[in-house]
């Protein structure tokens, strides 16, 4: 059956439609509804359908003839701040009751093999993204109100099947970024940066077929460097068209899955995210150096470790479940209020029904427990202010994705 171009085209408006959303550094983490349930443990050997490529273009080699998969995960992202402080005392509006924003995740996925052993797959996805909304006056409003990443990747890839037991796997990347920042030193003075770029990049995989039931596989995503250009404006000192040099970070993921009965898959996997390479965004303004300014990050890199398992009911219905721990890229002395994320574990839960032999559907639930955090950001002695805030963070997501194959 050939793929419906109404139903490809639609997906794919709404995969360019996307919201925003927030974890590890500003990744999104929202992928795949199916690699969700399990915390995405076992897609880097490829237990859940195509959109596993994203850590792995190798698990291509696994599809039959075509597989198209569309899904959407929606992010309730609650982000409660009190208890802060300036260092001249202020503390009146320290409470924000929810500076988190909600959006809507999707991601589009489409394979083809080629010939006995090769795949071609293309995917859709927003791997990194934030939104955060802070009230106009609250006592980090010099550091931060509002702020929202957008990112938009469309990754083509290919697998190659070397022989029965290892597949290989390559892709490109070109990368939108879209960011838009403001922040406020006083009720009146308020500075907004604005600005978006294209980038490129590639990814890599490998999986082995070890035994029957026991596989592996390694996947690499690699930095993409955006020149972002736009403008930036202060109320009472103007605008200017501005520039700034960022990167998203590079990431490895290792892992391996196995069958210890026909009815029950086991999986781990580890995602090391070079979030390190974050170290300061450098706003430089070209018609007014007034309006040039350095945000210091100094993140660490984050690891994901998570243990997943599967379990076929029936021939239409099966379970999948999965928990994780993330090490976050920021401490309390480097975390910014824009990205208040902090340590977590992630839960989750989710089950792939089959209406035909071609036709399925993913549905899943996952929630993070965030350990509470502590923003300690130094002021410079003139226009900032120190800064002590505690945040209390949780998230949930509903996740559904449809699967075709043909």
């Amino acid at each position: 059956m050939k793929l419906n171009k109404k139903l490809f085209v639609t997906s794919l408006a709404l995969v360019i439609a996307g919201g925003d959303a927030m974890a590890a550094g500003y990744s999104t983490e929202l992928t795949s509804t199916s690699g969700l349930a399990n915390s995405y443990a076992g897609s880097v050997t490829g237990i859940h359908d195509v959109s596993d490529m994203f850590f792995n273009p190798a698990i291509l080699s696994d599809v039959e003839n075509g597989e198209f998969v569309l899904s959407a995960s929606y992010l309730d992202l609650k982000i409660n701040t009190n208890g802060g402080s300036k260092s001249d005392g202020t503390s009146q509006t320290a409470n924000v009751h929810d500076a988190g924003v909600n959006g809507v995740v999707p991601a589009l996925y489409v394979a083809k093999r080629i010939n006995e052993d090769a795949v071609f797959g293309l995917a859709i996805t927003s791997p990194f993204g934030l939104a955060t909304r802070y009230t106009d006056n609250w006592q980090g409003s010099d550091r931060a109100i509002a702020s929202s990443i957008t990112t938009i990747n469309i990754n083509p890839s290919v697998s190659y099947k070397v022989n029965k037991d290892l597949s290989l796997g390559a892709g490109f990347q070109a990368q939108y970024y879209r960011a838009q920042l403001t922040s406020s030193t006083a009720s009146t003075y308020y500075t907004k940066v604005q600005g978006s770029d294209w980038g490129y990049g590639f990814n890599l995989g490998a999986k082995y077929q070890a035994t029957e039931n026991l596989k592996f596989g390694i996947g690499y995503r690699s930095k993409i460097d955006h020149n972002i250009v736009g403008t930036v404006q202060a109320h009472g000192f103007g605008y200017s068209d501005m520039q700034a040099k960022t990167s998203t970070p590079e990431s490895l993921t290792i892992g391996t899955a196995y069958k210890l009965n026909p009815a029950t898959e086991l999986a781990y996997d580890l995602t090391w995210t070079r979030w390190s390479r974050l170290k300061s965004l450098q706003v430089h303004a070209y018609q007014n150096s007034n309006l040039s300014a350095t945000s210091s990050f100094n993140w660490h890199d984050s690891f994901l470790h998570s243990v997943g398992a599967n379990f076929t009911l029936n021939d239409k219905w099966l379970l999948r479940t999965g928990l994780a721990y993330e090490k976050e890229a920021m401490t309390d002395a480097n975390r910014n209020p824009a990205v208040p994320a902090s340590d977590k574990v992630w839960t989750s839960i989710g089950f792939n029904y089959k209406f035909s032999k071609t036709l399925s559907v993913d549905a899943t639930y996952l929630h993070q427990f965030y350990r509470n955090a502590v923003t300690n950001l130094k002021g410079n002695g003139s226009t900032t202010q120190d800064i002590n805030v505690h945040y209390k963070t949780k998230v949930d997501v509903f996740s559904l994705a449809l699967k075709k194959e043909f």
